[in-house]
Parts: structure tokens; C-alpha cells; sequence
């Protein structure tokens, strides 16, 4: 097919790391294992996510979030904490590593999902609407913006994409 290109985990990195692109918008569709809550383990064990998603890749979070602060008449005094409690640092705006075990991550701001599909431990399909009940709230409530303007920052384990998309172009992503 036109415009898609297969490359391995390791060259979505260097594509990372050398990026000249600027902030750009993206999709990404990945496969995860979603964190859920107990009930949710119970009543499902081990769920993975077929999920994809749109995004901007290579966004300043602090900017963003001071730009949202300015358009609702706020102070812009937002500044970011520390990665994952300290155990994550940004090789830039794109790539982020955890510094105990030197897994690597896209770092992305999240815009909506495309769609999500939920399996359990031996591939029942499980409703969005019957899983929603078991995740943890994941918005952030330290920006100061008002409710349902958050600023959403996400990462991504780079050996969990599987597609990405951007500038007209497919990269699907294997081991």
C-alpha cells in the first residue's frame, strides 16, 4: 500500500530522537493491558486493550497548560512535577524513560480516543460500557484549569504501538 512503511520498535525510537517534525498530530493504535481496579481483576483477570487513539506528539505539557490558564483569565503558574514520582525523565518532548529499568516511552497529549476494545484472559470481548466502571480516574487535578479543559498528558511503552500515523503517513510497528 502507498505511504506505509514497516520499521522495528528500535527505529521508532531513532525516529523519535531525531525528530524535526515539530508538534504533530497523530494516531496511534497500541495493545495494552489497561490498569483496573480489584473488582475489575476479579471479575476478569488479566484484560488487554486493542486502543486507538488521536494525539499531538512533540507538545511542551507546561505551555499548554499556562496557554489554558491564560484563556480562562487564570494566572499562567503552572509548572510540571516530577516524571512518575522521579522515576521517569524526558530524553525530550517525544521520548521518555523509566530510570530503574530503561524502558522507553511516547510521551503524547491525548485528544480522543477512536475506539477500544477489551478482551479478557481468553479473548471474550469485553463492552467499553461494562469496563468503564473499573478504572481508576486518570484526570489531572493540579493544573488549575477549569473542569473538562485538562490538559492530557499520556506515555505510551514504545514495544506496545503498533501503528502510528502523522504527515500523511503509516508506520507500522513491529518487534
Amino acid at each position: 500500500m502507498k505511504n506505509q512503511k514497516t520499521i522495528t520498535h528500535k527505529e521508532l525510537v531513532e525516529m523519535l530522537l531525531n525528530w524535526n517534525f515539530g508538534a504533530q498530530p497523530a494516531s496511534i493504535q497500541s495493545i495494552t493491558e489497561p490498569v483496573i481496579n480489584k473488582e475489575g481483576k476479579a471479575r476478569f483477570g488479566a484484560v488487554t486493550k486493542i486502543g486507538s487513539v488521536n494525539c499531538i506528539i512533540d507538545f511542551n505539557f507546561e505551555d499548554a497548560v499556562n496557554r489554558e490558564l491564560k484563556k480562562e483569565g487564570k494566572e499562567a503558574d503552572f509548572k510540571v512535577s516530577a516524571l512518575w514520582k522521579g522515576k521517569g525523565k524526558h530524553i525530550n518532548r517525544r521520548l521518555v524513560e523509566h530510570v530503574e529499568t530503561g524502558v522507553k516511552y511516547l510521551a503524547y497529549k491525548y485528544q480522543r480516543s477512536l475506539r477500544s476494545l477489551y478482551f479478557d484472559s481468553v479473548l471474550n470481548f469485553i463492552p467499553t460500557a461494562i469496563m468503564k466502571q473499573y478504572f481508576y480516574n486518570s484526570k489531572p487535578t493540579n493544573q488549575g484549569v477549569e473542569e473538562g479543559r485538562e490538559i492530557l498528558p499520556r506515555t505510551l511503552k514504545i514495544e506496545n504501538i503498533r501503528k502510528l500515523k502523522f504527515r500523511k503517513m503509516t508506520y507500522n510497528i513491529v518487534g
